[in-house]
């Protein structure tokens, strides 16, 4: 399979990894509705996971202690 920009690009490449955060959080039950890629800082893919309120930090930080006590 031959590389393309899109698989190099890092605006891309924060896009989906956004994403993909985006569906692994929705399968806890989790939404960061600010959650997005951004532009990339000196090429580097970068995602701003953005503001939400303590109950959905709570939830977040629940559901990683779950996952690290597995």
């Amino acid at each position: 399979m031959a590389t393309t920009n899109l698989d190099t690009d890092p605006y891309r490449l924060a896009i989906v990894a956004a994403e993909r955060l985006r569906a692994a959080l929705t399968g806890h039950g989790i939404t960061i509705p600010s959650l997005r890629g951004s532009h990339p800082a000196r090429e580097v893919p970068m995602v701003e996971l953005g503001c939400c309120s303590a109950e959905v930090v709570e939830a977040l930080a629940a559901a990683l202690e779950r996952v690290g006590a597995e």
